[in-house]
C-alpha cells in the first residue's frame, strides 16, 4: 500500500474532528446534559434543583426504534432459511449485540461492523461489531457509497519492562501506545506510536494481507443522503430537551418558591425600642454593648408572628401592612411541558404515549395508528440495516473462500396488534384452505423454529385423530358383528 501513510493522517484527523461531536451525543443520549442556565453565585439549594431538572426523554426516543429491530432468521435467494448463515449470527453474539449497530446509526448516524479471518477451528471467519468512535471509513471519490480505505484506531497498554504492577492510570500515561491500522481492499498496515507521555511520530510496523478482496468494514448509515453522508436525529433533539430541562428546572422553582400562599408584612419595623423611642441593643453580662460584624451595636429584635388559627397577629409599627400572595399556578407549567414533549417525540416520530400517559383502552387499530410515524421510521431502519448485513455475509463468504451469495433478513414481527383480531384472522386464512404453515408464521412470536414445531404438533394431532377414528371404526365393526340375531316371530 503505496499511500498508507497519507492514509493514515487522513484517517486520524477526521477521526480526531468527530470526537468532540461524537462525545456530546452520547453524553445527551446517556442523560449527561447541558444544566439549566443559573445566575452566578446560587445557593446550594438552587443547584440541587438544576440536577434534579434534568429528565432523559432522548434515550427513549432513540431506543424506541431500535427496540422494534429483532432479526429472526437469515433467508438465501430461494426464500428458505439459511440454517448455516444464521448458525453465524448466533455464534457471533450478534442475536445479542446488534442492537449496538443499530444504537449508533440513531445515535451516531452510522454502526460499523468488520469481518476477519478466523482459524478452521472457529469457522474460518469472524464478524464482529465495532465501536464507530474508533473506525473511519473515507469514501471513493468516484462513488461515495464505497469506501477507498478504512483506518481503525484504538490504544494499547504495556507493562513496564520490570514488570512491577501499576495502576492502570499511571501504566496509560507512562507506557501506552497507540495502534492505527490502514486498510484497503487487499492489506492491512499497522501503525504504532508512543501514548501521551512518548515522544516521536508513527512508525510503520507490520504489513499484512487480509484476503477478502474488499475492505474488512461494513458501514451501516441512517438517513443517508445522495453523498453517503448520514444524519442523525439526535443533533436537532437536543436543544429540545435542553428546553424541556429548563421548563422543569422553573417548575421546580414554583414548587419550592411559590407552589404556596405567602403572607407578607410591609412597615413592620422589628427593632425594639425604649418609652422615649431609642433603641435598645443587646448586653453582654457587664452591660456592654454586644457589637457585630458590621462593627456596629446589635439591636434587641421583636421575635416575629406565629401563624395560627387562635392567635392575633399584632406588628408595631404605624405603617404596617399584611397582605398575601397568591400561591403559583403549577398547572400553566405542566400545560407547557407536555406540548414541548409532545414536540420532541413528534421530531422522533416516536409515539406520545412513551412520554405521557393519556392513551388507554385503545383498540388494536387505534394503537397501530397512533404508531404509524414509529413504523415507517423503523422500516426506514430496516431497510439500511439488510444492505449492511449482506455486505457483512459476503465478506463471511469471501474470509472461508466461498462464492459470495445474497442473503435477506427476516425481521421479527414487534409492531402491537391486538391478539383476537389476529388469531381471527389466521382461523379465516386456514378455514379458507390458505397454507398452515404461512399461517401460523402471521402469530405473534413466530419464528422459523416455532412453526416447525407447530406444524410437527398439528401432523402428530392429526395422525392421532386419524388412529382415533380408525379405532372407532374398528370397534363399532367388531360390535355390529358380534350381535344375536333372534328368528323372527312365527319362524
Amino acid at each position: 500500500m503505496d499511500n498508507a501513510e497519507e492514509f493514515l493522517h487522513i484517517g486520524v484527523a477526521a477521526l480526531a474532528a468527530q470526537q468532540p461531536m461524537f462525545d456530546k451525543r452520547q453524553r445527551n443520549y446517556e442523560g449527561d446534559q447541558q444544566l439549566p442556565y443559573a445566575p452566578e453565585g446560587v445557593s446550594e439549594e438552587y443547584q440541587e434543583l438544576r440536577k434534579q431538572a434534568i429528565a432523559n426523554w432522548l434515550q427513549v426516543a432513540m431506543d424506541a426504534p431500535v427496540q422494534r429491530m429483532e432479526a429472526e432468521s437469515i433467508s438465501d435467494d430461494a426464500g428458505k432459511t439459511d440454517k448455516a448463515a444464521w448458525a453465524d449470527w448466533v455464534a457471533f453474539d450478534l442475536e445479542t449485540r446488534q442492537k449496538i449497530v443499530f444504537t449508533q446509526m440513531m445515535v451516531q448516524s452510522r454502526g460499523v461492523m468488520s469481518v476477519s479471518k478466523a482459524s478452521p477451528a472457529v469457522g474460518g471467519a469472524k464478524a464482529r461489531v465495532e465501536n464507530s468512535r474508533r473506525v473511519y471509513l473515507h469514501p471513493d471519490p468516484a462513488d461515495p457509497f464505497e469506501a477507498q480505505f478504512a483506518v481503525k484506531m484504538w490504544v494499547e497498554n504495556q507493562r513496564p519492562a520490570s514488570g512491577l504492577w501499576v495502576p492502570t492510570q499511571a501504566m496509560s500515561a507512562l507506557a501506552s501506545k497507540v495502534v492505527a491500522v490502514v486498510y484497503d481492499s487487499e492489506e492491512c498496515v499497522r501503525f504504532e506510536k508512543p501514548g501521551t507521555a512518548g515522544v516521536g511520530g508513527w512508525q510503520r510496523v507490520a504489513t499484512t494481507p487480509h484476503g477478502l478482496g474488499a475492505i474488512p468494514f461494513v458501514a451501516f448509515g441512517h438517513n443517508v443522503d445522495a453523498d453517503n453522508v448520514a444524519h442523525t436525529a439526535i443533533d436537532q433533539l437536543i436543544p429540545m430537551q435542553n428546553a424541556i430541562n429548563t421548563i422543569r428546572f422553573n417548575t421546580l422553582l414554583a414548587m419550592q418558591f411559590s407552589a404556596y400562599r405567602q403572607r407578607v408584612a410591609t412597615g413592620y419595623d422589628p427593632v425594639l425600642r425604649d418609652a422615649n423611642g431609642e433603641i435598645i441593643y443587646v448586653k453582654d453580662r457587664d452591660g456592654n454593648e454586644i457589637v457585630g460584624l458590621d462593627g456596629q451595636p446589635v439591636p434587641q429584635l421583636r421575635p416575629g408572628g406565629r401563624v395560627g388559627v387562635d392567635r392575633l397577629l399584632v406588628f408595631p409599627g404605624k405603617d404596617t401592612k399584611v397582605f398575601d400572595l397568591a400561591e403559583s399556578n403549577l398547572q400553566n407549567y405542566i400545560t407547557v411541558y407536555t406540548k414541548f414533549l409532545t414536540d420532541l417525540f413528534s421530531k422522533a416520530q416516536t409515539p406520545p404515549q412513551y412520554g405521557i400517559d393519556r392513551m388507554a383502552n385503545l383498540s388494536g387499530d387505534a394503537l397501530a395508528g397512533a404508531e404509524s410515524t414509529l413504523t415507517s421510521l423503523v422500516n426506514d431502519l430496516k431497510r439500511e440495516a439488510n444492505s449492511g448485513i449482506r455486505k457483512v455475509f459476503r465478506l463471511l463468504d469471501a474470509a472461508r473462500g466461498h462464492e459470495p451469495r445474497n442473503r435477506h433478513i427476516e425481521w421479527a414481527d414487534t409492531e402491537p396488534k391486538s391478539f383476537t383480531q389476529i388469531v381471527d384472522g389466521v382461523t379465516k386464512l386456514i378455514a379458507a384452505e390458505f397454507p398452515r404453515r404461512g399461517a401460523y408464521d402471521m402469530l405473534p412470536g413466530a419464528t422459523p423454529t416455532k412453526v416447525d414445531q407447530w406444524m410437527d404438533q398439528w401432523a402428530a394431532e392429526q395422525r392421532d385423530r386419524a388412529s382415533a377414528l380408525m379405532l372407532d371404526q374398528t370397534t363399532s365393526d367388531l360390535g355390529d358383528s358380534n350381535v344375536l340375531q333372534l328368528p323372527a316371530s312365527g319362524e
